[in-house]
């Protein structure tokens, strides 16, 4: 599964995105600048959550 992520413009975005990944046990196989390759399906949980996590440290 792929996830495009928006306004993910740096090495530091992706380090985060990596770092909420771990937080919420996704499991993922790539994560580039804007997209993240996804070994599995993501809940609609899980997805909220990582919405939530991003924007909470976009605004930080």
């Amino acid at each position: 599964m792929k996830l495009y992520i928006k306004y993910m413009v740096s090495i530091r975005c992706k380090m985060i995105v990596k770092a909420e990944l771990d937080k919420l046990g996704v499991h993922y196989s790539s994560v580039d600048l804007g997209e993240v390759e996804i070994r599995e399906n993501l809940s609609s949980d899980q997805r909220q959550a990582l919405a939530v996590a991003l924007k909470k440290r976009d605004s930080s």
